[in-house]
């Protein structure tokens, strides 16, 4: 029987990762993983920043595209690659639809569409001008690219996904099998993640309630559900699978 060498498929030491919006809720949570599994994690975000390094910490707008490529070129010329990009990096609004202005339409698309495309053609040509070898590339999308949400679990004071959100995080899934496809034979993976909503202290219990009476499951996601996810899709033994989007749910989009 052929070993099979388990150190290499899930060793992340020294990998050179950058996760845009690294400093919310759910990118300082990634970031955590990945500095715990031993990986250089370079973070951007329009907040100050956290827990990762000052050296390593951008502040910017990834829909500026020339802040995002001297950033890019900063990390390249000090790495030398850029082994795993996560964009997770994302904007919200929560008015009603009827409501909606064109200023917040412009802040979700600008942010959740732009910004990772912006990301992506921008690694892209500096990974083909200077011949890098490879990448993975995870895209953070939502199971409100997917589904509709059930209002009916919604309380008057709390927050309900809106339209816009969800259009840019379908746009988003969409746009994973595109540049998948178009990446592929440069050897850039390119793969997506869809949670489901993500337990918060700022949720009402009623919401709480109502939404794990939605799923299968019983209850809300933790943003640890996801670190199985990510660690397969940026992982050395992730190297058959392109423009794919996983569901992490809990079973709700299921039902």
């Amino acid at each position: 029987m052929k070993k099979i060498d388990l150190n290499k498929l899930f060793n992340f030491r020294n990998k050179v990762v950058i996760i845009t919006g690294s400093e919310g809720k759910l990118g300082s949570k990634i970031s955590d993983l990945y500095i715990n599994l031993g990986s250089k994690v370079y973070g951007i975000d329009l907040k100050s920043k956290n827990k990762i390094d000052d050296k390593k910490f951008f502040r910017g707008s990834i829909t500026n595209e020339k802040f995002l490529k001297n950033v890019l070129l900063k990390i390249l010329n000090k790495e030398k690659r850029i082994d795993i990009i996560i964009n997770n990096a994302a904007a919200t609004v929560y008015t009603p639809f009827e409501k909606r202005t064109e200023k917040e339409i412009n802040l979700v698309l600008n942010t959740n569409i732009k910004g990772t495309i912006n990301v992506c053609r921008t690694y892209f040509a500096l990974h083909k001008k200077k011949k890098l070898k490879s990448c993975k590339i995870i895209n953070i999308a939502s199971i409100y690219g997917i589904v509709s949400p059930d209002f009916r679990i919604y309380g008057k004071k709390d927050n309900i996904n809106s339209e816009i959100y969800g259009a840019s995080k379908a746009a988003l899934i969409q746009l994973t099998k595109y540049f998948a496809v178009s990446m592929a034979k440069h050897n850039i993976k390119v793969n997506c993640i869809s949670p489901g909503g993500i337990e918060d202290k700022k949720h009402s219990k009623s919401f709480i309630k109502n939404y794990r009476s939605r799923v299968p499951l019983n209850r809300m996601a933790n943003v640890s559900d996801l670190y199985g996810a990510l660690i397969y899709f940026s992982g050395e033994n992730c190297n058959y699978t392109i423009g794919q989007n996983l569901i992490i749910d809990g079973g709700l989009s299921i039902w």
